[in-house]
């Protein structure tokens, strides 16, 4: 159990020597540590002493109070305020949706006997996306001017990424990185840069890392990475590849430009040959009307010329010029009739002799 720590006060007592006075200072609680991020599942395990029995599991807070989380009596279960929170599993007790708030040592008591305690740590995290195959930098600075650095280290999972140790310079790396995947800038202590650096990043990176940094004061940080497999490019087009899903609506859309050109080019060629027929019809008739027409006039002129002759003759006939011969008065009448009569009759061929 941790102790106030005596502290004089500097005020005298009655008897004018200084009386020291406790003040709420406590020592620190020395324990595992636990990192989570706001939001997730926090698991402690439990040793065999805590497996069965009696005991307890308590959250110290900072005024050095405690508060119940859970009892064990045969198997854990939740204390008020912890009801749907506390669970047990087969090895372990877990605490879910972690929150600020849920920060402190956590210890447990168990058939009377005290287990080490347990000191969680609460963070919001930032978010580092990236695609598998680049690079990931995941952001951790803080000051290291005029500060005496022990240690840096990278985790995730609990378990150790890259751990610098400054006073030997030592580098350890955890099991699933080496020194050409995870790095940290070199000149950090200059630069104040402690960002860890992984390489050719994988999707079974992904995950939240937690920076601690120990010296005069502490810097701990978290980052959630993000590794997603990165977008497959378009297909280049090709004579030999097949259509994609893409290609698809301007193919339909030339298909239908084309049809459409076809099928105004197919009309446009009807009515001109639908045209051309009437026209060359048309014309063979005219020519034929003309041709008819043409004859008739020259018969119809014959026709005239005849009967203008006829005229004449019938004057001279009729009227008894010598051109007519010396014939008797009623001969004469006679020829006049028969004239007449054929003249009454429309015969184009009458002429006189």
């Amino acid at each position: 159990m941790p102790h106030p720590e005596e502290k004089d006060t500097g005020e005298a007592s009655p008897a004018g020597r200084h009386q020291p006075t406790r003040i709420g200072v406590y020592l620190r609680v020395s324990g595992k540590l636990i990192q989570a991020a706001a939001g997730d599942d926090v698991k402690f395990p439990l040793t065999e002493e805590c497996m069965k029995g009696r005991g307890t599991l308590k959250r110290r807070l900072q005024d050095n109070s405690l508060q119940s989380v859970g009892d064990l009596d045969g198997s854990w279960k939740p204390a008020p305020g912890y009801i749907n929170r506390f669970f047990q599993s087969s090895d372990s007790v877990i605490l879910t949706s972690a929150d600020i708030s849920d920060e402190g040592y956590y210890e447990f008591d168990c058939n009377n006997k005290r287990e080490e305690s347990a000191q969680l740590q609460v963070f919001i995290p930032s978010d580092v996306f990236v695609h598998e195959g680049e690079d990931a930098i995941l952001p951790c600075r803080s000051i290291t001017a005029g500060q005496w650095v022990k240690s840096v280290c990278w985790r995730r999972d609990g378990e150790v990424v890259l751990e610098l140790d400054v006073r030997s310079g030592k580098t350890t790396y955890g099991k699933s990185f080496d020194e050409s995947r995870v790095s940290i800038p070199s000149d950090w202590h200059q630069r104040a840069n402690l960002s860890l650096i992984i390489k050719r990043a994988e999707a079974r990176d992904g995950g939240v890392y937690y920076c601690d940094i120990d010296k005069v004061e502490k810097h701990r940080s978290a980052v959630r990475l993000h590794v997603s497999t990165p977008p497959t490019p378009p297909t280049p087009p090709s004579s030999t590849s097949q259509p994609t899903t893409t290609e698809r609506p301007s193919e339909c859309s030339d298909w239908s430009w084309r049809t459409f050109s076809i099928t105004a080019a197919v009309f446009v060629i009807v009515d001109l040959l639908v045209w051309l027929c009437w026209f060359l019809r048309n014309r063979k008739f005219n020519v034929g009307s003309r041709g008819f027409g043409g004859g008739s006039s020259q018969q119809q002129e014959e026709i005239n010329l005849r009967s203008v002759t006829i005229n004449n003759s019938d004057a001279h006939l009729c009227n008894g010029t010598e051109e007519g011969g010396g014939g008797s008065e009623e001969g004469r009448e006679s020829d006049c009739d028969q004239h007449s009569m054929l003249k009454s009759n429309g015969n184009p061929d009458f002429t006189h002799n």
